[in-house]
């Protein structure tokens, strides 16, 4: 058993509060399907917060406040979270009926949670046959009313679609369609939330498809048209298989996967390619709410996505290294997720990108990582010169004769400004 939910079991039993405490959404899912159990949604009746509070100093963990409106807080202890909601209604029943989905609509009285795992799955709640709709693999709303309370849900049928793999029932899919306008209603740092949760799957094409198609996404990005979805498509299958696309080792790929272990840029790389335009895709980024970091990220993509694909055109697709430390010396590892653009966009440019690639872990990398050389207080020392616009004008040189290999050390550097002074 989860330990974290072992911990509770014992908590409540002390508080006598067993009885009216149900594990419930996604845990009870990954128990019919005989999956480890990860995500541990419990509803409780009386005070959530406060339940949650002293079972955070009960076994000393660490209580996070996740909603105080919707009274839904977070109990952590050693990297294992469980989460405490506020029952919704009087009832379990009251609060499954008002869920989005029937295979959430199921729960677990936690009074029966330590029985053997048979009479454990007799115990589920499933007044809306969850169960069934799980093990034909269908997503169902519990009903159209709680899409209309709550427009985020229509977000959320897409993403578990696209996370379980599962088709969306026919009514389902035409309320979502119909109801899409009434998502403006809903706070878009929710919506930013939602569409993380989706992009972040390796096979989120189909979906963002059917978004597009059934004029979901236009209520949240105006400016994005079918065509874009192409590159969407293209760039998803490249993320999902980088050591076929891009034909590396897998000792050339780790610094690539390790710049993608940030999370943010492999959403956001996906997201990018749905904008026809860099203001267009910093604008929408800044109505989400998104954070400083994604919006600069997104706008710098987009506004520079052709940009290796525009130098091999330039140089015919030879080789040429000046040009190549131009780019490098402009993107550093955002190089990673332009080659990957660049790739989707013209796959007969492999060649070059690895190319490029190669140079810039085996070559660049060493040489940048000498910089700074020399500084501004070298200057004063050894020249005897007092700080001027000119410090600048130096150190960039100095730096570019670094990235060019002309030059690896700080005696040769000081030469090099020795030369500079007296031409001056």
């Amino acid at each position: 058993m989860h330990p974290l939910l072992e911990l509770f079991i014992d908590f409540t039993e002390k508080q006598g509060i067993t009885t009216d405490s149900f594990i419930v959404g996604g845990a009870v899912r990954d128990i019919l399907l005989g999956k480890e159990l990860k995500d541990i949604d419990i509803a409780v009746k009386g005070d959530a917060i406060d339940i949650a509070k002293r079972f955070a100093h009960e076994i000393d963990g660490s209580f996070v406040l996740l909603d105080k409106d919707f009274g839904i807080a977070r109990v952590v202890k050693d990297n294992r979270f469980i989460d405490i909601c506020l029952m919704r209604g009087n009832t379990i029943y009251n609060d499954l009926a008002d869920r989005d989905i029937t295979i959430n609509a199921m729960a677990i009285p936690l009074l029966k949670f330590r029985s053997q795992e048979s009479e454990v799955r007799s115990q589920i709640i499933d007044p809306f046959n969850g169960k069934n709709d799980l093990f034909n693999r269908i997503i169902k709303m519990v009903s159209e009313e709680n899409l209309i309370k709550d427009p985020l849900r229509i977000l959320r049928i897409y993403r578990f679609a696209t996370a379980l793999n599962f088709s969306i029932e026919e009514d389902t899919l035409s309320a979502a369609e119909r109801l899409a306008p009434l998502i403006t209603s809903v706070a878009v740092e929710r919506i930013a939330e939602e569409l993380r949760y989706i992009v972040r799957l390796g096979n989120s094409y189909k979906t963002m498809k059917a978004l597009i198609d059934n004029r979901i996404l236009a209520n949240i990005f105006p400016d994005v048209r079918i065509n874009s979805l192409k590159l969407y498509k293209t760039t998803e299958e490249i993320l999902s298989n980088l050591s076929d696309s891009l034909q590396l080792s897998a000792f050339s790929l780790r610094p690539l996967i390790k710049y993608f272990e940030t999370e943010y840029r492999y959403i956001c790389l996906k997201l990018s390619t749905l904008f026809p335009d860099p203001d267009s895709a910093k604008q929408s980024a800044i109505r989400l709410k998104m954070s400083r970091k994604e919006v600069e990220f997104i706008h710098k993509i987009t506004l520079k996505r052709a940009k290796i694909l525009d130098s091999y055109k330039e140089i015919q697709g030879m080789a040429d290294e000046t040009k190549t430390i131009g780019l490098l010396k402009e993107f550093r590892d955002d190089v990673y997720p332009l080659i990957i653009l660049a790739i989707a966009q013209e796959p007969s440019i492999i060649d070059f990108c690895k190319e490029v690639i190669s140079f810039y872990d085996n070559v660049f990398k060493a040489r940048a990582a000498l910089l700074p050389i020399i500084t501004g207080d070298d200057l004063i020392r050894e020249f005897n010169i007092k700080p001027s616009p000119a410090f600048k004008e130096i150190l960039a040189a100095i730096e570019d004769m670094v990235l060019e290999g002309r030059i690896n050390t700080k005696e040769d550097a000081i030469k090099a400004v020795s030369g500079m002074i007296k031409k001056g």
